[in-house]
């Protein structure tokens, strides 16, 4: 293996990763290769094995799967590839371990291209929804019906689970905006006499926004005594719902975004999940963030 040549180096960058997450991850390789597909480094264990091998690999997919390497020992070991190993940086001190999620192509409930996720399964994980909050460098916009999982989030995680990812988003300066359908209006009325129709529980959802906005608002007490740089802010909209919307920096290219449309007869939280960003699918984003701005234009801010 020569030393001059720059696909060799990264190879060895690629094995030295590896090996690192085998010995303090304890990973098989096919687990390697499924989390770096949630990277959206759709590479596969014969194309890993071979990199590990010394076979021929073309050089753009071994500059793909070095940045998914490293990219998963950043987010999960907190190490940085620097003067030929990886490190801990001293400035990197509120850095968090991320969980990356394992996404097997052989997955039945799940489609996968670069950029877009389909689950027929339902609501993602919290580990999964940590990891797309982690990226947000200026909005997260989360727009529902009662918001009840999200708002419960803060009060039965431990802090460290969901709080916290969140107060350090905050801190630096991501503003959190909370849309929840406004519990006394006619809308809010009409929609929910007719889901209780099929699902009894669903008569008493405006009683569970309430719940939801008490909640957010000691939520917001609370980050308002840490005097954070972002604005974490609450709102009710009048519109009769169609889906859940989770916006990432949806103003900017390096937007994201989970939609959850509501199926009549259906708990919301078993409807199909799906996640895309504005680089690969930038007609459907566009599609999508227009409809949110006209669902929340006439929002009402709860002070």
């Amino acid at each position: 293996m020569s030393g001059n040549n720059p696909t060799e180096i990264q190879r060895k960058i690629i094995l030295d990763g590896i090996a690192l997450l085998k010995r303090q991850k304890y990973y098989k390789q096919a687990t390697i290769v499924y989390k770096l597909r949630y990277l959206n480094c759709n590479t596969s264990e014969a194309t890993l094995s071979n990199i590990i091998n010394g076979k021929y690999v073309g050089e753009e997919t071994i500059v793909k799967v070095l940045k998914g390497v490293q990219t998963l020992i950043e987010r999960e070991l907190g190490l940085f590839f620097e003067d030929g190993g990886f490190i801990s940086k001293t400035e990197a001190k509120k850095w968090e371990p991320e969980e990356i999620p394992s996404l097997s192509i052989n997955e039945p409930s799940l489609v996968q291209k670069p950029g877009f996720a389909y689950n027929e399964e339902g609501r993602v994980s919290i580990s999964q929804k940590k990891s797309l909050l982690a990226e947000a460098q200026h909005e997260i916009i989360e727009f529902g019906l009662t918001l009840r999982t999200y708002s419960s989030h803060f009060f039965s995680r431990n802090d460290s689970e969901f709080y916290t990812p969140v107060s350090h988003l905050l801190e630096r300066g991501v503003n959190i905006k909370c849309y929840l359908l406004s519990p006394e209006s006619n809308e809010a009325r009409l929609y929910f006499e007719d889901r209780k129709r099929v699902l009894k529980e669903e008569g008493k959802g405006s009683e569970v926004i309430k719940q939801s906005i008490e909640k957010l608002r000691k939520v917001q007490a609370r980050f308002n005594e840490e005097g954070y740089k972002g604005q974490f802010e609450i709102y009710t909209y009048k519109h009769i719902p169609y889906n859940y919307f989770m916006v990432v920096d949806g103003a900017h290219q390096q937007g994201k975004m989970i939609i959850s449309h509501y199926i009549y007869g259906e708990l919301r939280a078993k409807c199909p999940v799906v996640e895309f960003d504005r680089k690969h699918n930038p007609s459907l984003f566009r599609r999508y963030m227009t409809s949110l701005q006209y669902l929340t234009r006439d929002a009402q801010l709860i002070k």
